[in-house]
């Protein structure tokens, strides 16, 4: 029996948007060499150079998180999830960065959506699951034995799929079981009597959704000091 339009559109899945901009599809801005001796020592060019990388790293992250996102193959399932851990790490160091230099910019109306994300009570939860995340999966892998052997060792006895591939080459070769390992410790460090699905969830999606808020934060926060420093040297 044909399937409805209507039916369709409901059993659709709920895509990610990334924020959206009006610049056109492939661009660039040069900076004329002989003006760099003026911009190299102003702190609002080397701060913008710094959110910079903040938006590169979160790019990176919610790019291959969305177009990894159905999972289809042993490599995407890699890909989406290692995303996750690295998203959660750079969104740390996005918000230390910001933290570290509010001091220059409080007060001016485009650093305001920043701060509110990097300060206010609102996003506490968030922060805790992102710094965790940063200090224990997204750059380190337990060289000092810190939450491998504690992780083990409150796992349930029961199968777990430990690797995966698409076919029998290094390249497609992924071993699910480690970073079902590094769920297990944040799930460990932040369950508090929830189940495995609720907490893991709030985790994953809390941060993605903050990284995409922060972004946008980010974005419209360079684009004031580009607008203010560096714009009538550009071309």
């Amino acid at each position: 029996m044909p399937v409805s339009k209507r039916r369709k559109s409901v059993t659709k899945k709920r895509k990610t948007k990334l924020p959206a901009t009006t610049l056109p599809d492939r661009w660039s801005m040069k900076l004329h060499g002989s003006r760099l001796m003026y911009l190299r020592d102003d702190p609002d060019f080397m701060t913008m150079v710094k959110i910079g990388r903040v938006i590169n790293a979160l790019s990176f992250c919610l790019e291959n998180i969305v177009k990894n996102r159905d999972q289809k193959t042993a490599c995407e399932s890699s890909s989406y999830r290692r995303a996750h851990f690295l998203l959660g790490g750079y969104v740390h160091q996005g918000i230390t960065l910001i933290d570290r230099i509010k001091g220059r910019y409080l007060g001016v109306p485009e650093f305001e959506p920043l701060r509110v994300l990097v300060v206010e009570a609102e996003h506490r939860k968030i922060r805790k699951y992102a710094k965790k995340v940063r200090n224990y999966t997204a750059f380190h892998l337990d060289e000092y034995d810190e939450t491998t052997r504690r992780t083990l060792a409150h796992l349930k006895p029961e199968t777990y799929t430990m690797m995966s591939g698409d076919d029998r080459s290094t390249g497609y070769h992924y071993f699910e079981f480690a970073d079902f390992l590094d769920m297990a410790f944040l799930f460990d460090e932040f369950s508090n009597g929830r189940e495995w699905k609720e907490t893991t969830e709030d985790i994953v999606h809390g941060i993605m959704h903050y990284a995409i808020e922060f972004l946008g934060a980010c974005h419209t926060f360079n684009h004031m000091l580009w607008d203010k420093k560096v714009k009538e040297h550009a071309y």
